[in-house]
Formats: structure tokens, C-alpha cells, sequence
């Protein structure tokens, strides 16, 4: 897409964000065996554990959860049994009965997780860690015999890691190292450590394999560095209100093909897109699309913006310590730009 047409919809996202705003048990075992549903895709999520997948897991859940199995660490403490219900609806963004009607599968247990697969038209992937995605890329390339499309969440920059400012981001793990009453990462490479963006070029090309051997078409999904963490609790506040203000101050959603940018996303609009091109636009979603809510470009002077935060009044009357947060992004502005690129 050239940058006219770039600023075109970038424009567009803009004039209806502001529209949109206005309106607004046993491990390895699933708890509950989901049922098929004709009028749906079946849904499998692979990290449903990340901040990312837990928010694409609750919007699944809330559109209709019996079609939805939930690949988790831990499936007896991922949906929590005593806790209050308006917090719980902040934490997911659905209601606790409706998450309930999820299947949830240990990760640990392959054969449960390749068997929740194969009963799957659609598999997200949505690790935010590099090496876990590229594991779970090899269980996805043996166990969605039968998915129509597998949705793989990834970065910008990992066609172009040799390139600055990827290299950076693209370090290895560091060994950490004990400065007084703190841990640095300062202790060199962690032997055999990847950097993110390897991890999730490997993944990507396992899918891709996948892909011809199996016959789903592939989705990817390009995040920049992701910021925001969705609905807030009250003792998140002092760890992650910065990162939460991300919810607030940037609402707005740019998506383009290929991996030509850099920049932000805010989990909470990548999970309403995710889950939307998952579903609703399962037939017809791009191959290879960027989704950034702060585009950026590093120069010789360091970082620069290249569009705007949310103007002041579509910022009014949120308040994140009391978990006052702008809704997702609607999936109808998702539509029009899907429409421009």
C-alpha cells in the first residue's frame, strides 16, 4: 500500500473511533466438552494464558463459548471459582458462566492438545513469548489436520531483525545477575537463548509448512511492542497503571500488509481483532497484517511518533484506578480498514 492510501485509513480509523466511542478439573482434561455450533467456527486458542489470549478468550467466551477450547498451563486455577464477579468481568471482559462454557486443556498434555486441535476450524496461537509460539507452531503443524485457517499472533520487524530498531529487540535472553537488592539482565546470553523475533520467524515457518501439508490457510498477525493490559483490577494498580494507560490515551487501531512498520499495540483492540478475523472474517482474512495502535519511526534523533494520541475528549470521564476503560475497539471500524488494505 503506498503512504497516501496509508493516510487514508488512518483517517478513517480516526472518524469512526470517535463514533464508536460515543456508542458505546482434572489436568489435561477439558472441564466441560464443548458442542459444535453450525452458525460458528469452532475455536481453539493456544496461550490462552497470555495477557493477549486471555482477553481473545474472553471475547470468544462472551460471542459463544461452548464452540471455544482454551489451551492453558494450568486448567484447574485459569477460571477462577471464587472470585467476585464485577472483578471477574474486568479480568476477562465476560461474565464467569460464560467462560465456564469454554473447554480448558492443559498445555503439558500433547495428545489433549492435539486432540482439541483436530476438532478446531480455526487455531489462534497467542503467545507473546517467541519460544513458546515457535513450540506451539510444531504442535499446531501436527494437530489442526481439520482447521480451515490457523491465526498466529507475531511482530513487526521480523522480516527485517537484522535492521535497527529490531537488533535490539531481537537480543537473546540475559542471564540475570544480582546488584545489591536487584536482578539485572546483564549476565550475557542464556546459552541456547533465541531472540524474540528468531523464535517468532521459526514459528512462522512451521506454520507455513503446516500450511502446505495440511491445507489451512494462514493468518499472521503482526503486533509492534505490545503495552496495555485490557480490564484493570484494583491491586494491578501500582504494577501496571502506566502500562494501562495505554487504554486509555491510545484507542485508535492502524493495520496495513506485510511487515513494512514499527511501533505500539495495545492488547485489548489486537484481541478484538484477532478474535473477529478468527470468526466473523474467518473466510476472508488477510495472510500477513500489521496491527499497531502508535506507529513510530526510530532516526538518527531516537524514537518519533508518526500518528496522534486519542484527542482529549474521547479521553474523558475514564478513570484507570477505578477500572474505567475505553471498550475494545468496534469490529465495524476493524471491517473498514480490512476494507482499505
Amino acid at each position: 500500500m503506498s503512504t497516501r492510501a496509508r493516510v487514508r485509513v488512518d483517517s478513517r480509523a480516526l472518524i469512526c473511533a470517535r463514533r464508536a466511542t460515543r456508542a458505546s478439573n482434572p489436568r489435561g482434561r477439558a472441564i466441560r466438552v464443548a458442542s459444535s455450533s453450525a452458525s460458528a467456527p469452532r475455536v481453539c486458542v493456544v496461550g490462552a494464558r497470555s495477557l493477549t489470549g486471555r482477553l481473545i478468550a474472553g471475547m470468544l467466551a462472551r460471542r459463544g463459548g461452548d464452540g471455544v477450547a482454551l489451551v492453558v498451563e494450568d486448567a484447574d486455577s485459569y477460571v477462577p471459582r471464587d472470585m467476585p464477579e464485577d472483578v471477574f468481568e474486568r479480568r476477562f471482559g465476560t461474565s464467569a458462566a460464560a467462560m465456564m462454557k469454554c473447554a480448558l486443556v492443559n498445555e503439558n498434555d500433547d495428545e489433549a492438545v492435539e486432540r482439541a486441535m483436530r476438532a478446531s476450524d480455526v487455531v489462534i496461537v497467542a503467545h507473546e513469548s517467541g519460544a513458546r509460539s515457535e513450540a506451539a507452531a510444531a504442535s499446531v503443524r501436527r494437530g489442526a489436520t481439520k482447521a480451515k485457517r490457523v491465526v498466529a499472533l507475531s511482530r513487526v520487524g521480523v522480516n527485517r531483525r537484522d535492521e535497527n530498531p529490531f537488533k535490539e529487540q531481537n537480543r537473546p535472553v540475559q542471564k540475570m545477575v544480582k546488584v545489591g537488592q536487584m536482578n539485572l539482565p546483564i549476565g550475557g546470553d542464556v546459552d541456547g537463548s533465541k531472540g524474540l523475533l528468531d523464535s517468532y520467524a521459526a514459528a512462522e515457518a512451521t506454520l507455513e509448512r503446516g500450511a502446505k501439508e495440511l491445507g489451512y490457510a494462514l493468518t499472521v498477525v503482526r503486533s509492534g511492542q505490545l503495552r496495555g493490559n485490557g480490564p484493570l483490577l484494583l491491586g494491578d494498580y501500582s504494577a501496571r497503571l502506566v502500562d494501562n494507560m495505554y487504554d486509555v490515551k491510545f484507542q485508535d487501531l492502524y493495520i496495513k500488509r506485510g511487515d513494512t512498520s514499527e511501533g505500539y499495540t495495545k492488547r485489548l483492540n489486537l484481541a478484538q481483532f484477532i478474535a473477529h478475523v478468527s470468526t466473523t472474517r474467518v473466510d476472508d482474512a488477510p495472510d500477513d497484517v500489521e496491527v499497531l495502535s502508535v506507529v513510530t519511526k526510530t532516526n538518527f534523533f531516537g524514537e518519533q511518533s508518526l500518528t496522534p494520541p486519542t484527542d482529549r475528549e474521547r479521553r474523558k470521564g475514564y478513570d484507570m484506578a477505578k477500572g474505567k476503560a475505553p471498550a475494545a475497539i468496534d469490529v465495524e471500524i476493524i471491517d473498514a480498514l480490512l476494507a482499505e488494505i
